[in-house]
């Protein structure tokens, strides 16, 4: 018999995305939070913020009546906290990148194998409809044969030369920490690339050594087609307007973007169901703005203040959960993320020589 209420606990409330998720559990009815443990000194304000009690490490872990746990610490905890929680059957939704590379999501998946277990990763923008729609499209072949691919993406507000971005030990800064969400797209869309050739690039005179990144170009190849992505870690956009993927196929292109959730198709025609011509559609043209103002609890990086996607990513965690589903997010899907990544910067250090997966 299903609870009436499901009980969830927080591990980690560093990450700037922790407000924005705790308030799309407080929106729900049959969501009761037992509380939040961090050692940070900024435990106090956020609990007094968001009205949360401050429990210890242990009280969370040792509790059989909590049923999930979200995971937003500091990268280098991510691995062993998310573990901890699998060890002690919970199920997770852990921020990503889900810890420091490469390493630490082959430690989730081993994890989540061990214990049998359940992890979403919280790769948020997914759940974009423009995303949803790209998807259908390519499945179905609506644009015909896809042989090219160009993705752009940023880091904006200045956060590339925060202390967030330049954990010790991560794989990278922010083409690492934020440039994630963009492959996590492509490997939802088109699966995991044979090889790469990349430049990540840090220029001189530019910053100082508060940022890790300044630009970055990589193609990925397919044996069928080639993606080509590039990121800026100073994007001057608020949100993620700049964040555009385009497909090319003999029939069509498709060009989508997440927030504003928006897309534009062309169509030859020829395929079967299809009409010729060009389809627009956006979700809203102005959304509530994605990062908002510092707060006691953040005081490094804005708070997120639109809801929307932890909505919809915290609706897909629970129908999966519930429902026995396999998760939207899983934690294969984080290592392969940073298993890809890892490979661009090991391209990079070579002079962009292609380094096969």
């Amino acid at each position: 018999m299903q609870k009436e209420k499901l009980k969830v606990a927080l591990l980690g409330i560093t990450h700037p995305h922790t407000s924005g998720r705790v308030k799309a559990l407080q929106r729900r009815d049959d969501v009761e939070i037992y509380g939040a443990a961090d050692h940070s000194e900024l435990l106090g304000s956020f609990c007094d913020a968001l009205n949360l009690v401050a429990r210890t490490k242990d009280e969370i872990l040792n509790n059989p009546e909590i049923d999930m746990i979200l995971v937003h610490s500091k990268s280098y905890e991510m691995a062993d906290l998310t573990i901890a929680a699998l060890e002690k059957g919970k199920a997770v939704l852990v921020e990503k990148p889900a810890g420091r590379g490469v390493q630490d999501t082959q430690r989730i998946v081993d994890a989540v194998e061990k214990y049998d277990g359940f992890v979403q990763v919280g790769y948020c923008w997914r759940f974009a409809p423009s995303i949803n729609a790209m998807q259908d499209c390519l499945k179905q072949g609506k644009i015909g044969k896809v042989l090219q691919v160009r993705a752009h993406a940023g880091c904006s507000h200045n956060e590339a030369e925060t202390a967030h971005m330049r954990q010790p030990g991560d794989l990278g800064g922010a083409f690492f920490v934020i440039g994630c969400h963009l492959f996590d797209r492509v490997i939802h869309h088109f699966g995991m690339p044979k090889s790469v050739n990349a430049r990540i690039t840090k220029f001189d005179g530019f910053k100082g050594e508060e940022a890790r990144e300044d630009a970055a170009g990589a193609i990925l190849n397919y044996d069928d087609k080639i993606v080509v992505v590039d990121f800026m870690s100073w994007d001057v956009l608020p949100w993620t307007e700049s964040w555009d993927m385009t497909a090319y196929g003999t029939e069509g292109i498709m060009s989508s973007r997440s927030l504003p959730s928006s897309y534009k198709l062309y169509q030859t025609g020829k395929v079967e169901g299809t009409t010729q011509g060009w389809t627009e559609w956006h979700e809203t043209s102005f959304p509530e703005i994605w990062a908002t103002k510092k707060t006691e609890y953040s005081p490094e990086i804005a708070e997120i203040g639109n809801p929307i996607y932890f909505d919809r990513e915290l609706n897909a965690f629970l129908d999966s959960y519930l429902n026995k589903k396999p998760s939207q997010v899983p934690a294969m899907q984080a290592h392969n993320i940073s298993i890809l990544l890892a490979k661009l910067f090991e391209s990079a250090g070579n002079n962009g020589t292609e380094v096969f997966l």
